[in-house]
């Protein structure tokens, strides 16, 4: 695990904190409320998962792709008056920017690649 890689998951698990917790605190609708807290779960886990995975790649594109719906959620879920509103337009856009730009740094830096090499040699290392 990197620094950044470190930085970008826990950053997104502060976000996914806040959007859970925006079911208890804001003002809004009972759709509102489940999907702040859904979403804020399912960031969390993803985050959780991006900090202990060899190869975080996916689980940045899975977050970005998560941030995105949070964005939308608002609209789909006619809530968008509420005060729950803006905590999943923001939190949305932070967490879709933060996982998308881990994401385009874990492929530039072929990080995928690199786990797969590592973990091949481990494999090979360990039935000698």
């Amino acid at each position: 695990m990197t620094i950044r890689n470190s930085w970008s998951g826990s950053s997104i698990m502060f976000l996914g904190g806040v959007t859970m917790s925006a079911s208890w605190w804001a003002d809004t609708t009972p759709v509102g409320a489940g999907l702040t807290l859904g979403f804020g779960a399912l960031v969390t886990i993803y985050a959780a998962w991006s900090l202990i995975a060899r190869d975080p790649t996916k689980d940045h594109w899975a977050l970005s792709v998560v941030g995105l719906a949070l964005f939308i959620a608002p609209w789909v879920g006619l809530f968008a008056g509420d005060g729950a509103a803006w905590t999943a337009w923001i939190c949305g856009a932070l967490i879709m920017l933060v996982g998308g730009g881990a994401y385009l740094s874990d492929e530039s830096a072929n990080v995928t690649e690199h786990a797969r090499v590592h973990n091949r040699a481990s494999y090979e290392a360990s039935i000698r």
